[in-house]
């Protein structure tokens, strides 16, 4: 029976969870919209990136996160 080697040292499962958390973040701030259409997709709010992000947020916990309030006045 072949034994499998570990991965060498890399990202815990908490680093990789809060990297995780951060984009997730980082998506939903960039998508976020205007007036009500997402100023990088141009679609409808919600855009499926942010859908996406939200879900994943939502499992961790922290699905009502909304970026500061000077996130959605940048031009």
């Amino acid at each position: 029976m072949a034994t499998h080697a570990r991965p060498g040292p890399g990202l815990s499962t908490v680093q990789l969870r809060n990297r995780m958390i951060l984009s997730a973040r980082r998506i939903i701030t960039e998508h976020w919209p205007r007036v009500d259409r997402c100023p990088t997709c141009g679609s409808g709010w919600p855009c499926p990136p942010t859908e996406t992000a939200y879900r994943y947020l939502a499992t961790v916990g922290q699905g009502n996160w909304a970026p500061p309030q000077r996130a959605g006045s940048r031009r």
